[in-house]
């Protein structure tokens, strides 16, 4: 028999979704036949698969210890994960950290190792005292940390993680709902209209990894404020008000304005602009707290090039 205590970490979640994170060796048939054949149980009584846990619980699994080793999740080491984060702001629930331009925030394809997620699974791990790591390690954890929401490779900026699975239920309804603002600041084609708001619907194309606006879409906003124009270019302050992939960019582009660098929206090829130039440099909570993130040197740079002045560069993200 193997006992299990769930902390504070993993409250929250269902029965059967902690299992499956807990097993995944374990097919998923497997896992609810030990559910619905009482082989899960807590306090004397068997877990149903809907059931939420609670910190503190005790779950005892009728399965054999060498079962249980082969099917279980194993402890993350973090070997040869950069543990080096820009963090903007931390709490027992909360992590905000900066993204640099270039990193994935998850893995993709062969590309699974140095992304955001792992350098901060690694961080956290590095910064916990000796006893929270042997929490970490422990065989009942199941969570990590994770994105509440995500960045394209080439944005830098801001990306909030949850450490506790309350915290992310929470957070992700708050980003749903709009109870959390987010702002960016982009260099973009043309003199724009001191300000707008763009309100567009957009439909995602994943194979082409595209999203363009279409009148089936689903709908989305987007406000801005021209900062200043400088060489054929203008830096605008964004507020996002929904949050669908590419948005900023399919919408910018809908109104002749693509992202500089941006090519795969329309943007004219140039040997100074690699990707395009989109900063998230603002959240702020329901709570009131906000959090920055100052422009990467290189974003930096590129905006003295095209003629910015400095009090024009830290307007943009006042």
């Amino acid at each position: 028999m193997i006992e299990l205590r769930i902390d504070q970490q993993d409250a929250g979640k269902k029965a059967h979704r902690y299992l499956r994170q807990l097993l995944p060796g374990m097919p998923l048939s497997g896992i609810y036949k030990m559910l619905r054949t009482g082989r899960v149980k807590r306090g004397g009584r068997r877990v149903q698969a809907d059931d939420v846990l609670a910190a503190g619980d005790i779950l005892h699994l009728y399965m054999a210890d060498a079962d249980f080793a082969r099917v279980r999740k194993s402890a993350r080491k973090f070997a040869g994960i950069d543990a080096r984060v820009d963090v903007r702001y931390e709490d027992d629930d909360i992590l905000v950290v900066a993204k640099p331009a270039g990193l994935l925030v998850h893995g993709a394809g062969t590309e699974h190792k140095d992304t955001l997620v792992n350098r901060v699974a690694a961080y956290l791990y590095h910064t916990q005292s000796a006893s929270d790591r042997v929490a970490i390690d422990s065989p009942s954890r199941v969570f990590s940390p994770a994105p509440v929401h995500r960045l394209d490779r080439n944005t830098s900026g801001l990306v909030a993680f949850a450490k506790t699975a309350e915290a992310a239920r929470r957070l992700s309804e708050d980003i749903a709902d709009h109870r959390v603002r987010k702002w960016y600041v982009a260099i973009v084609v043309g003199e724009t209209q001191d300000q707008g708001v763009i309100r567009a619907r957009v439909e995602r194309n994943p194979v082409q990894n595209v999203t363009s606006t279409a009148e089936t879409g689903k709908p989305a906003e987007t406000r801005f404020v021209r900062v200043a124009s400088r060489t054929g270019t203008s830096l605008v302050q964004i507020e996002l008000v929904s949050g669908r992939t590419h948005q900023i960019r399919a919408h910018f582009a809908s109104i002749g304005h693509p992202l500089v660098g941006d090519v795969k929206y329309g943007a004219p090829r140039s040997k100074q602009d690699a990707h395009q130039w989109l900063h998230a440099g603002a959240l702020e909570f329901p709570d009131g707290r906000r959090v920055t993130a100052s422009f990467p040197e290189p974003f930096r740079q590129r905006l003295l090039e095209l003629g910015y002045a400095p009090d024009e560069i830290r307007r943009a993200l006042s």
